[in-house]
């Protein structure tokens, strides 16, 4: 789905309130080789001053009048996103009927996740 214009930047807002430590926020409201539709992300790097720092990405699309977001490394989602070309998936939403219920679903996701690795280091 594409966005109408006036509704582009609230979206970039409300992912940045959502993801404060992510940055360098970008997006395309178009459909081509690589996209549905419109589709937003951010940047979230760890050690940035390494010689190969590592890239977080949240990717936040609205295909088919449904939104879903995600969590990868490496580079942000699209449509031909692979591990064989330097990115992956690390968490993902189901499809959603809001952009507000993709956060909150993909929050979940990775509080799940971290929780799951903390608990793991536990005596």
């Amino acid at each position: 789905m594409l966005l109408p214009e006036t509704e582009v930047q609230p979206a970039l807002e409300q992912a940045q309130r959502a993801f404060p430590n992510f940055t360098n926020w970008n997006y395309i409201n178009q459909a081509n080789r690589d996209y549905f539709g419109f589709t937003m992300w951010g940047e979230l790097t760890i050690e940035p001053d390494e010689t190969m720092p590592r890239y977080f990405f949240i990717t936040i699309d609205a295909p088919e009048n449904q939104w879903r977001a995600t969590l990868t490394i490496g580079q942000h989602s699209y449509l031909w996103s692979s591990a064989d070309v330097g990115d992956a998936h690390l968490l993902a939403t189901d499809y959603c009927d809001s952009l507000e219920a993709a956060i909150s679903q993909l929050k979940a996701e990775i509080e799940r996740l971290f929780q799951a690795i903390l608990g793991s280091f536990k005596n």
